[in-house]
């Protein structure tokens, strides 16, 4: 059987990798720079932003296939997502030793959150224009 469901393109999954990767690893970096545990708190949230992003793209890419056509299935996809990859990001910082955990993770948790909103905006207007 065909799959027609409507995806978003692996080189638009792999920039925004890529780019969540340097951007809050260096804020992580940053907003932890007067511990020791800086360097480790940086990678951890680089490494987890990096496969975090590869995972919400497919998470609300699923979520939004799953949901009736309805203006909750732009929001819900990104709550859903941004809440469990959030508390993975808890976990992960608590393990690490992150002594700024909140501050670490919340601006990336916010733009993720937006991310994931324009990632279903896509993913609907590729749906609609696919039925025209």
């Amino acid at each position: 059987m065909k799959n027609n469901k409507i995806r978003v393109s692996l080189a638009f999954n792999f920039l925004s990798a890529v780019l969540a990767f340097v951007l809050w690893g260096g804020w992580a970096f940053y907003i932890n720079n007067t511990s020791e545990t800086r360097f480790f708190s940086a990678a951890t949230q680089a490494l987890a932003s990096f496969g975090i992003t590869f995972i919400l793209v497919h998470m609300v890419t699923y979520i939004f296939h799953l949901l009736p056509v309805t203006p909750m299935r732009i929001a819900l996809p990104a709550a859903i997502s941004v809440s469990i990859t959030g508390s993975g990001l808890v976990v992960a910082h608590t393990l690490a030793g992150t002594p700024r955990i909140y501050f670490t993770i919340a601006p990336a948790l916010a733009v993720a959150f937006v991310f994931c909103v324009y990632t279903a905006l896509k993913l609907h207007r590729a749906t609609t224009d696919n039925k025209e």
